[in-house]
């Protein structure tokens, strides 16, 4: 069957090969901004709380060790916080891939916060 010149099944055919680039294209753009999982979240918390800790001057003249050992304290105590678990239940909600890829490559605290906005 032919309608102004084109045959139905050439045509069907066409038709399909574009819905599915089509839709391969949305797959991959939306893939960018899919949500996180907890424990995405939680290592995005940890770089935060890490970052913030570089200011304290009770780490100044720690060993490795010892610096290590007081940043897992720390993080321990924030996450023990009712606010920590508010902010990570909403990071599960709402922060995306391209929000977390950039907090994690952040350098400093502003540059994380503005990831988020």
């Amino acid at each position: 069957m032919t309608y102004s010149g084109f045959r139905a099944a050439p045509f069907a055919a066409l038709l399909a090969s574009v819905a599915s680039v089509a839709c391969l294209a949305s797959v991959s753009l939306t893939g960018c901004n899919r949500k996180v999982t907890p424990a995405d979240c939680t290592k995005m918390l940890d770089r935060y709380i890490d970052m913030t800790m570089g200011d304290d001057p009770s780490f100044k003249n720690m060993t490795q060790g010892q610096l290590e050992a007081a940043r897992e304290m720390k993080r321990a105590l924030k996450k023990a916080e009712r606010s920590y678990l508010q902010v990570h239940d909403q990071c599960e909600r709402e922060v995306t891939k391209k929000e977390l890829d950039c907090a994690l490559s952040a350098q400093n605290p502003n540059e994380w916060e503005a990831c988020i906005d």
